[in-house]
Formats: structure tokens, C-alpha cells, sequence
């Protein structure tokens, strides 16, 4: 652990959700990034980085920034690195159909697509021939390691690690397969990082779902430091950036302002979060770069 920000006691600063967890040392070194006097001016970044448009014709936001095939795509991650390491089963179409939250025929279509798409491998098995073994390409451990990574690079900024963390993962698939890895089995294992936060996770159900909360939260701590916003929230701006319709993001407006969330008004120039909604996302956010250091310090 970073020698420039331990620990300390978790406090009031955690959202009520995480309380049944909040001696874990996940929960722990949280507090204790979010009483950073840098950890808005982080957010903002983290929140900018992750509204950024596609740098591929592919429709990258709409494909992974949903809750289900992100899940996909993380599970088949997980099954790569178990069975590179000698812990798992081999990574075939069957056992990810065995263990992904999907139907058998919606995972099949899903890495149909990948593969077409050059973000999956398949790669005939040593022992059995007939087998396919799926495997990650660096695409696809880019696209979901995308968060992650942001994440983690935010805790370097507020605790900087006596080594490089992000950027040796991003250099190499192999390493960072093992680390999104890992990162499955924890949450395989007991879910302390999801389930505590319904309202983000209910965002990340809609396609694009995830950065368009994250566009409203980069306007609101953009606001908060006296900044201009990364994109503005209007219809139109967040329906080309994330190239989805401008129903679909009034849809998703629609959706947070009646789950009490947050409203938008005058076009996208100003934007309403509620307290309530702000502190479980900056909790969500902590307890995410909380995780992931660890993690990458293993």
C-alpha cells in the first residue's frame, strides 16, 4: 500500500449501502480515498475519460457499455485466465454458456459477434481437438479494462504507488487478462462492489447507459470546480457521442429523474444530482478504485 495514503477507520463519508461491509480492507482504503482533498478533481477525469467517443468504427459503447454482455465479456475473461493458470476448466463456448447470466443462444450470437469482430479468439484445444477455447484479444481486455483501468489510474493520482500500476497492465494481455481475472473471482465469490449500489447499476442495464451517467456526473463536478463540461447533456450531443438515438438518452433521462437521481435543464447547461445520488456514486467510485489497486498491488 501507497505510504502517502493508509488506510483509515471508515466514517460517515461511505454510503449506508456498504455498511454491512465497511470493516472489509476494500471498504477501508475507500474512506479513505474519498477524504481526499483531490478526490472531486479526480472524478471529474475518471468521469471525462469515460465519455470519450470511440476510437473504433466499431459501435464499442453500445456493444460493452451494458450490464449483461459486459458480463459476458468479463466471465470469459475470468474462465481465460482460470484456465491459463491451471484453475479452471478450458474457456469453451459451453462453459461460458454454463456460467455467464445470459441465455445459451444470446452468449452464442454475443461471441459470434466478437469473433467476427476480432475482439475473441478461438484457438482449436491441445487434448481435445473438436474444442474450441475462447480467448480474449487485446481489444476486447482494452474495452473491459477501459473502466478499470481509469479507476485505478484515479487512485494513483490521489495515492501514487511507489511503482507504476496501469500502465505496466496496459502494456501486456496476459497480465491484464489475469488481473480483470481476479477481478471475477471476487466478485464471483461475494458481490460488495454491485450490489450495494441499485441506482448505478440500474444504469448500466440501458445500452450507453453507464457513460451517460457518467457525462452528468463529469457536468456536475466540472460545475463544482468551476470548469466547462467535457460534453454538454444535451439530447442531441449525448445521442452523437455515444451514437445511440435521442430517444433512447430522453429515455434514460426520463428513467433518473424519476428514480430521483438527477434533472437536467436549459438544454443540457445545467444539471440537478441529488445528494443522496451523489454520495452513493462517489462510493461506487471509491470502493472501485479501492478494488482494483488492491488488486494490481496483489
Amino acid at each position: 500500500m501507497s505510504d502517502v495514503l493508509e488506510p483509515e477507520p471508515v466514517a460517515t463519508v461511505l454510503h449506508s449501502s456498504v455498511q454491512g461491509f465497511a470493516e472489509r480492507k476494500t471498504w477501508t482504503y475507500a474512506a479513505a480515498l474519498m477524504r481526499s482533498p483531490d478526490f472531486a478533481d479526480v472524478l471529474e477525469s475518471y468521469c471525462g475519460a469515460m465519455v470519450q467517443p470511440p476510437g473504433v468504427a466499431w459501435p464499442t459503447n453500445k456493444v460493452f457499455a451494458q450490464k449483461l454482455r459486459y458480463l459476458v465479456a468479463f466471465v470469459l475473461i475470468g474462465n481465460d485466465a482460470r484456465s491459463r493458470s491451471g484453475r479452471g476448466e478450458p474457456p469453451t463456448l459451453a462453459a461460458l454458456q454454463r456460467a455467464a447470466p445470459a441465455s445459451a443462444r444470446q452468449i452464442a450470437g454475443f461471441i459470434s459477434a466478437l469473433r467476427h469482430g476480432g475482439y475473441v479468439i478461438a484457438t482449436r484445444g491441445s487434448g481435445d481437438r473438436r474444442a474450441l477455447h475462447l480467448r480474449p484479444s487485446m481489444l476486447l481486455l482494452q474495452e473491459i479494462a477501459r473502466s478499470p483501468l481509469a479507476f485505478l489510474e484515479a487512485s494513483e493520482r490521489l495515492a501514487p504507488p511507489s511503482r507504476p500500476l496501469a500502465d505496466r497492465l496496459r502494456a501486456e494481455a496476459d497480465p491484464l487478462s489475469d488481473w480483470l481475472g481476479r477481478s471475477h473471482d471476487r466478485f464471483h465469490a461475494e458481490d460488495i462492489l454491485f450490489v450495494p449500489f441499485p441506482s448505478i447499476v440500474r444504469f448500466t442495464e440501458h445500452d450507453c447507459g453507464y457513460p451517460v451517467l457518467s457525462a452528468a456526473f463529469a457536468a456536475h463536478y466540472a460545475a463544482l470546480l468551476g470548469r466547462a463540461p467535457s460534453i454538454r447533456l444535451s439530447y442531441g450531443a449525448l445521442a452523437e457521442r455515444f451514437r445511440v438515438s435521442r430517444q433512447h438518452i430522453g429515455n434514460i433521462f426520463v428513467e433518473a429523474e424519476r428514480h430521483g437521481c438527477f434533472t437536467v435543464s436549459h438544454g443540457g447547461r445545467d444539471i440537478s444530482i441529488s445528494p443522496a445520488f451523489v454520495r452513493e456514486f462517489e462510493t461506487w467510485a471509491a470502493g472501485q478504485m479501492a478494488h482494483y489497486r488492491l488488486l494490481a498491488e496483489e
